[in-house]
């Protein structure tokens, strides 16, 4: 199982949300994953609104973001930490209402989603779906047995032109 995860803290501020983007951009290139065009799009907006509820709804002058990828589950997991113990509660927006519609989108791009308290607040998380990667010639070296298992699959089976 091959795993990435960092966290990185911002200030409880409205200038956090483009910057935990990019931050999060910056890591998906950093550990060199393959994102598709929806999963781009999920990841930037789950992102947007977990923190943008964070900095509206949270306490405290610092927020935690952790994002974990888990490649064989082609899994990523973004975590915000705040320190209110109060938990989201999901409500519908009216067509007229120019916010509250951030809950509703996460359950929509999501695999799954969450909220918990932890000992110092709360952490309200999301997990989305990526693409299969790559294998990539580090990943071939650390797993001779998985690589030698993915090449004769693909022989077995090659791609159609």
């Amino acid at each position: 199982m091959r795993c990435h995860s960092q966290s990185f803290l911002l200030i409880r501020d409205p200038t956090s949300v483009p910057i935990s983007r990019r931050r999060l951009q910056d890591l998906v290139q950093k550990w060199g994953l393959r994102l598709d065009e929806s999963s781009d799009t999920a990841l930037t907006v789950i992102t947007s609104e977990l923190v943008t509820n964070a900095v509206r709804h949270g306490t405290g002058t610092v927020l935690t973001i952790t994002v974990s990828a888990n490649l064989s589950r082609r899994r990523i997991l973004v975590e915000v930490y705040d320190g209110s113990l109060v938990l989201p509660v999901p409500h519908w927006a009216d067509s007229e209402d120019e916010s509250g519609r951030g809950m509703a989108l996460i359950d929509r791009l999501s695999l799954c989603h969450g909220a918990e308290h932890t000992t110092c607040g709360k952490c309200v998380w999301a997990e989305l779906a990526m693409p299969p990667q790559r294998v990539t010639r580090q990943r071939l070296i650390l797993r001779p047995r998985r690589a030698a298992r993915a090449i004769a699959r693909r022989l077995a089976h090659p791609a159609s032109p």
